[in-house]
């Protein structure tokens, strides 16, 4: 699938999908930030202001498996504290 670039925009109020596209120094404000699990977005010196984030279809289900695994029993915690470690420091 061909991935759609959008450079130095501004999107107001709108409810952008974030899968198959590039956004380099884009303004975002007000928006609704879909992400479905698709192909990953690329993100370059963008600024969010007061946007809201959705996962939905695999990322929603990607999202309630991580969940399930922080409140299966002992150690689940910590495998999710972990992840979340991980993509703090990368």
């Amino acid at each position: 699938m061909h991935m759609a670039t959008y450079q130095t925009r501004k999107f107001v109020n709108e409810t952008i999908t974030l899968d198959d596209n590039e956004f380099i120094t884009c303004d975002f404000d007000n928006c609704l930030m879909v992400y479905n699990g698709g192909q990953q977005p690329k993100l370059q010196e963008c600024h969010f202001t007061r946007c809201q984030w959705k996962l939905d279809q695999a990322a929603k289900r990607t999202m309630v498996f991580l969940r399930s695994i922080y409140h299966s029993g002992p150690g689940g915690q910590e495998l999710v504290e972990e992840t979340l470690k991980a993509i703090r420091s990368s």
